[in-house]
């Protein structure tokens, strides 16, 4: 399946969008290079075809999602310019020409691209407020970061800028819900993340939950070892829980899930984990996936913080993953009876430093 979503299908998309540009760019080339002749014309297409197509084979680059971009606006000017036909509404030479060159085409992803590549660096803070149970005395701040994918987009000032953020916050509880570095972070940048998110201060600390990404499933050859891994998480101070449980001032339950996309499939039930809390306390799940969250609600849970979904990151993804349900929620909060579902959009961004869809934010929620 992995393959399947991953390469074959990427690849063939390339390979459509390499047919629908050649037609282009033949029409192009055969308006605007009459006098030369059919094997120049030929030389030329294929050359401009490689110069533009080329690059976007790096499924994994800017260039792809820049030519995803380019090639969707072609086709609704396409459209566009089709129903203008019909109604003879296109007599202008100099319409004409526009069209044949793609100039609008070319302008508009520029400023889309421009626009995610400046989005995705400005990190929002985004609040939520929630009733806590009648139970727990104390009010409480929670800040919630996640897929930073460290080695994407900030560096190590930016991210040091971040922390000093954040530690304006007076969190009570610092909450690192998945996916800080993935299988293109190298050993010494997973170091300095962690180094750096470990200087963030709380009341009560920083608890981490493993993402798909951090532990390096999809990589053939790790950057480091999941041993590794978990060495410098827990030297930087930061507790990590994989189905583990903490409560802290005998109040707030945290009920750390073991990610369900960690290679094995295998993790506790969310009734095991619960089945010794005190249900006076306030029970926070962290999962970085937003899943199970029907089995989460039957537990009495109170609480779910997930990440992943990254908002949709690059439009239109985040629209696809709401209709057709891809997580039980892309982004922001659901109320579910008693329990809150939060989605945070990520700090960061994965494969890309592109972000059309929504922002990058850390998350602050305010129980009281």
């Amino acid at each position: 399946m992995m393959l399947l979503i991953w390469v074959i299908l990427p690849v063939l998309f390339v390979l459509l969008i390499g047919f629908y540009l050649y037609k282009k760019i033949k029409s192009a080339v055969e308006y605007f290079c009459k006098n030369l002749s059919h094997q120049k014309q030929k030389m030329m297409i294929f050359a401009l075809l490689i110069l533009i197509v080329g690059p976007g084979v790096r499924i994994y680059s800017a260039w792809f999602i820049g030519l995803l971009h380019f090639t969707a606006i072609l086709l609704v000017i396409d459209v566009f310019v089709f129903v203008l036909h019909k109604f003879n509404k296109l007599n202008s030479k100099i319409a004409e020409k526009i069209y044949k060159s793609g100039s609008i085409a070319i302008i508009l992803t520029a400023m889309i691209m421009g626009y995610g590549y400046y989005n995705i660096y400005q990190i929002e803070k985004t609040e939520y407020t929630i009733t806590k149970k009648e139970t727990v005395e104390n009010d409480y701040k929670i800040v919630v970061l996640s897929d930073l994918h460290y080695g994407i987009t900030l560096n190590k000032k930016q991210l040091s800028q971040v922390v000093k953020r954040i530690n304006k916050e007076h969190a009570d509880i610092i909450v690192l819900d998945g996916d800080l570095v993935d299988e293109n972070t190298t050993y010494n940048q997973m170091k300095e993340a962690f180094e750096t998110l470990g200087k963030i201060k709380s009341t009560y600390g920083i608890y981490y939950v493993y993402g798909n990404h951090d532990q390096n499933n999809y990589a053939s050859s790790p950057n480091y070892t999941k041993k590794q891994l978990a060495s410098t998480i827990k030297k930087s101070n930061i507790t990590i829980l994989e189905d583990q449980t903490v409560t802290l001032n005998q109040e707030i339950s945290l009920i750390g899930r073991k990610d369900k996309g960690d290679g094995t499939n295998q993790r506790k039930s969310i009734k095991s984990l619960t089945k010794d809390l005190n249900k006076r306390n306030e029970w926070i799940v962290l999962d970085h996936q937003p899943l199970e969250y029907q089995e989460v609600q039957q537990a009495k849970c109170d609480v779910i913080l997930s990440g992943h979904t990254h908002g949709g990151q690059v439009w239109p993804a985040g629209l696809f993953s709401t209709v057709f349900h891809f997580n039980e929620l892309n982004y922001g909060q659901k109320k579910m009876d008693q329990m809150n579902a939060i989605v945070t959009s990520g700090i960061a961004g994965w494969g890309y430093p592109i972000r059309t869809e929504h922002h990058s934010e850390y998350v602050v929620i305010h129980i009281q």
